[in-house]
């Protein structure tokens, strides 16, 4: 983690010295909006990669006790899940879009219009490397949400109870962290378009494309549990199937031993059949009762209040600005 940080006070020494040799020393040390990049949303995101590579591995480690894989097999799995986490080209693929999408084509433009002087070649390479930050932290999202996804369609090895229920609850709590660096980076990426933007309308402020990255967060958090959900709900229905068929059979069985034995008393197996039967239906109550969904209230409204961060920041820094 210091490496990551020292690596971003590098990047910034190096800004320095390129707008140095330029004459713009002075603009650079006091624009605000290169602290706020490098030393806000860079750092952001390098710390939330730093926290997903070390939970990715223990969560999959995690799961392996529900799934039906032999260890051949979980391994070549958790080795296929990684490679979709650290893979590099659709990073850089959200990269090349943001950059189109933020200008870049412009800017490029104006390096050939203005020459190739030290600290515009500076700026544009920082800037591209800020959207491969942004990719990088929306790719980290959707692979949290594929990885997931992928689990969920492998054959379960689960039993609806309460343990089962608290290895989705570190999920969620490797979800809500994660969403936290993910929101808290995007109000910081914010704000340096506050800076430099003009004064916003209310309209302006409404439809801002600034809350699809908002949207993008809430429902990718939410999203992977969604998958989990049906996965459960598959393992349950399948659970309830069993207990059906089982419960027909012992009924079938009952039904001939009293048929050959009306007036005698119940024997040793019918005591028996009756028994499983109780047990079926008690195991019957105990799965449909069971919990469906592996967040709780408690998960949303978290949720809620920190998707809620880059609105209340975007209001006291419009309102600070002003």
């Amino acid at each position: 983690m210091l490496a990551r940080f020292g690596f971003l006070f590098l990047l910034w020494i190096s800004g320095l010295l390129v707008h140095a040799v330029d004459g713009l020393a002075t603009a650079y040390i006091s624009e605000l909006n290169v602290y706020l990049s490098i030393l806000g949303t860079f750092f952001m995101v390098f710390f939330g990669s730093y926290y997903v590579q070390r939970m990715l591995g223990k969560i999959i480690q995690n799961f392996r006790p529900m799934l039906k894989l032999d260890d051949l097999g979980f391994q070549k799995f958790s080795e296929r899940l990684k490679r979709i986490s650290y893979s590099f080209l659709p990073c850089l693929f959200l990269a090349i879009g943001f950059g189109v999408l933020a200008g870049g084509p412009y800017q490029f433009q104006q390096i050939l219009a203005t020459g190739l002087k030290p600290h515009v070649i500076w700026n544009l390479s920082v800037n591209f490397f800020g959207w491969l930050l942004g990719a990088t932290a929306i790719w980290m999202l959707s692979s949290i949400w594929i990885i997931i996804f992928l689990m969920s369609r492998q054959p379960l090895n689960v039993k609806l109870s309460p343990e089962t229920m608290s290895r989705f609850r570190e999920l969620s709590m490797f979800a809500l962290w994660f969403s936290l660096f993910y929101f808290l980076g995007v109000s910081i990426g914010n704000l340096p378009f506050l800076v430099s933007a003009p004064a916003l309308s209310l309209l302006e402020i409404v439809v801002s494309p600034y809350h699809f990255f908002i949207v993008i967060g809430v429902v990718g958090s939410l999203f992977p549990f969604y998958n989990i959900h049906l996965a459960i709900l598959r393992v349950k229905k399948q659970e309830l199937s069993k207990i059906s068929e089982e419960s027909e059979q012992l009924l079938e069985q009952l039904d001939e031993i009293l048929a050959k034995q009306p007036e005698k008393q119940a024997s040793g197996q019918t005591l028996t059949i009756m028994a499983r039967l109780f047990s079926l239906q008690m195991k019957e109550k105990h799965v449909a009762f069971a919990q469906e969904w592996p967040v709780d209230i408690s998960f949303l409204s978290k949720l809620l209040v920190l998707g809620l961060i880059p609105v209340i920041s975007r209001l006291i820094a419009m309102t600070i600005l002003s």
